[in-house]
């Protein structure tokens, strides 16, 4: 770049924030989940909504006294992120929140979650190789004119994948486009997922 000629500034526009939370220590609560997600699996089919293949609990996990303890978490992490973006005076609360199981080969299409501000994923368990959370540019005007590139960035890139971790919660926007890739372990991949909205 030639600073003789001019300066220059970088700016972002229309972000899209991911927020990361590493629980630290997330072992018992996960095996509490776990427990309570095996047992409402017994007692209910469940449903189809973006899962191909797995399990999909009602979405009244929030309502169970087994989950208070995590619901206690997404808030907290919630009011974090809101704050973060420049929502620190809007009221926000719990909509929603569902467990899904993903057995081998299982995986989940690409969807938002519409009417809603925020929306999330916590890791209960993840084996080795069973699909990535994938997030997609909600832009479609960027697909008009494409050119070929060979580097991907940020700014590149259609897709970026996000690799599942126990005791990682992830905080979005509820327009970003995501789905999650297929299961290829012989272990059950499990998650629960969850919507904010505002008030």
């Amino acid at each position: 770049m030639n600073e003789t000629r001019w300066t220059t500034n970088f700016h972002h526009l229309f972000p899209t924030a991911l927020f990361a939370f590493n629980l630290q220590d997330y072992a018992t609560l996960n095996q509490q989940l776990l427990e309570t997600i095996y047992q409402l699996k017994q007692l209910d089919p469940g449903y189809e909504a973006s899962n191909v293949l797995g399990w999909h609990s009602k979405s009244n996990l929030f309502t169970l006294a087994e989950i208070n303890p995590f619901q206690a978490l997404t808030d907290a992490a919630i009011l974090e992120v809101a704050q973060a973006v420049g929502y620190g005076d809007v009221q926000i609360k719990a909509a929603n929140c569902w467990a899904n199981v993903n057995p081998k080969y299982a995986s989940n299409k690409i969807h938002d979650h519409a009417n809603c501000l925020f929306s999330g994923v916590y890791y209960v368990k993840t084996p080795k190789e069973s699909g990535n959370l994938m997030f997609y540019d909600p832009r479609s005007a960027r697909t008009f004119y494409k050119p070929i590139v060979s580097n991907f960035t940020t700014y590149t890139a259609d897709a970026v994948a996000h690799a599942a971790e126990e005791g990682l919660m992830l905080i979005f926007p509820s327009w970003l486009k995501h789905g999650v890739e297929p299961n290829l372990s012989d272990d059950d991949r499990v998650s629960i997922s969850f919507n904010y909205v505002f008030v």
